[in-house]
């Protein structure tokens, strides 16, 4: 519908416009930030229509959302970070015009909306009442993709000629429509691009599930990790002085980082359970030895009762027995109290302890061929520190391998090409004590430093571990900065971690 005159803008030059197609759709190509993207669109509309104002609408939910206005008379400008714009959406009814150019898909070029019976114009009639503006000629065009569906309209308002208001020319009309395809398909291509992003975080979030269902602390673990590793990459920006200082993560380094977090852990969905959930030394297995230790007491109550009913016995075997029942028997009690206190993760096996497990595992009841801990057992409760034995640590340690071998499968976009690697080697010391490669100093980036603290830091606070119970952050920080000490992590990016916001609640 183009009610418009045949009257032309002065000085427009087809050529000149269409060479500014031309650099508008490179411009249009290169953008990757979505706001930007859509303000660009309007922007550009509005310099080759030489129009005052306008609005972007994005058609979701079957209505059209204001997502860009501007207005350059009463400086309006509005949605260019993304901020909500507070006016409702329109219904697709072909009352109105921005409805009427989506439900037809067609441009609709209006002289004078005070001059025209086609469309309601309370609204704008309304708007420049309340304002002292005066909205007269209006040019509105669709944004049609591939598919040729509607995905948004672009409605300018008011054609400038020397600060005079004009209608705009079948020529604007025919550059914007131009423009409007240019800009459609930018939009499409920005929109297969997020489509794809949430893909590829639906499949992230999939594999996180899958550990959450075995073990739901470890997906706690990976949200916690991935929280806090965004904090702390915003915090090191906000740093102005030392030697991270120049240290800047753009939005797209601080979601790679943030992926890798999220995926650092996912190996772990190999481990087995009775590994990864030892909520003790002994797990399961204490109810065996607190079994057998019942067992063997009371067939040293049979063999003394037994043998105290043997009326040729003297007094000094009588004697003798008694003695034995009562050692025995103060025997098992101090022997379950250890292994008890043993069993617990938080006990440290020092010597001492070490001895008494040793002296429970060797030792012999008379007559009984029944001993209280047989040979595994005796190596879990000789654990000096944690619930788990070296094989087991070694089990659980070799989740990064799988981590390395599950992400290597995924064949990752170019923006996040680094996630696999960096996943990876969150165990690396800047002292080559870590692992899986036992990397140093230069050979471990910030990245992996960043995730290193962060999940000994979450691994230290956690409430929901099965086997500990989780330390105050001031405690926490206390162990990082003995590993800082021992060189193990880097004390700068520890520094700005426990000096800002990032660590002081979780989500």
């Amino acid at each position: 519908m183009n009610l418009a005159t045949d009257i032309k803008p002065k000085e427009i030059i087809l050529k000149e416009n269409y060479e500014k197609l031309l650099k508008v759709g490179k411009a249009l190509t290169a953008e990757k930030d979505y706001n930007k993207l859509l303000e660009l669109i309007l922007n550009e509309m509005r310099k080759i229509a030489k129009a005052d104002g306008g609005t972007l609408y994005i058609i979701d939910d079957g209505k059209l959302h204001h997502k860009i206005m501007q207005n350059h008379t009463l400086k309006i400008f509005l949605g260019g970070k993304g901020e909500p714009i507070n006016f409702k959406p329109l219904e697709l009814v072909e009352t109105h015009i921005a409805p009427y150019t989506a439900i037809h898909k067609r441009p609709v070029n209006i002289p004078d909306v005070y001059h025209t019976e086609l469309f309601d114009f309370k609204g704008p009639k309304e708007f420049d009442k309340a304002v002292g503006y005066i909205t007269k000629s209006m040019l509105v065009v669709p944004l049609i993709n591939r598919d040729d569906d509607v995905i948004g309209v672009v409605q300018l308002i008011n054609a400038m000629d020397h600060g005079e208001l004009i209608p705009f020319s079948q020529d604007v009309e025919e550059i914007v429509m131009t423009l409007s395809s240019q800009a459609s398909i930018a939009l499409e291509n920005m929109q297969y691009v997020d489509e794809i992003r949430a893909l590829f975080d639906s499949f992230v979030a999939v594999l996180v599930t899958a550990i959450d269902e075995r073990t739901p602390y470890n997906a706690n673990h990976s949200r916690n990790v991935a929280i806090f590793t965004e904090r702390f990459a915003r915090a090191i920006n906000a740093q102005k002085e030392g030697p991270y200082g120049d240290f800047t993560f753009e939005e797209e380094h601080i979601r790679t980082l943030v992926m890798a977090a999220w995926l650092h852990d996912i190996g772990k969905v190999t481990v087995p359970e009775s590994v990864m959930n030892k909520p003790t030394r002994l797990s399961t297995d204490i109810e065996f030895v607190e079994n057998r230790l019942k067992l063997i007491k009371a067939l040293v109550d049979q063999r003394y009762y037994k043998t105290l009913a043997n009326c040729d016995l003297t007094d000094t075997e009588k004697h003798a027995n008694e003695v034995l029942w009562i050692s025995e028997s103060q025997f098992i009690e101090a022997a379950t109290a250890t292994i008890l206190k043993a069993n617990e993760p938080n006990t440290f096996m020092d010597e001492k302890m070490q001895s008494k497990i040793v002296e429970i595992y060797e030792y012999k009841f008379e007559g009984i061929e029944e001993s209280i801990l047989n040979q595994k057992e005796f190596e879990f409760l000789m654990v000096q520190k944690g619930t788990l034995t070296d094989k087991e640590r070694e089990v659980m340690e070799n989740h990064v391998v799988t981590t390395e071998k599950m992400l290597s499968k995924i064949k990752f976009p170019k923006d996040l090409k680094d996630v696999p690697y960096w996943a990876v080697n969150h165990h690396e010391m800047l002292d080559g004590s870590g692992y899986p490669r036992g990397l140093k100093q230069d050979e471990i980036s910030i990245e992996i430093r960043i995730l290193t603290i962060i999940d000994i830091y979450d691994a230290l606070t956690a409430t929901d571990r099965p086997y500990k119970k989780g330390m105050p952050a001031e405690k926490a920080f206390f162990i990082l900065g003995k590993m800082v000490e021992e060189g193990k992590l880097d004390g700068d990016l520890l520094s700005i971690f426990e000096h800002s916001e990032a660590w002081h609640f979780k989500n």
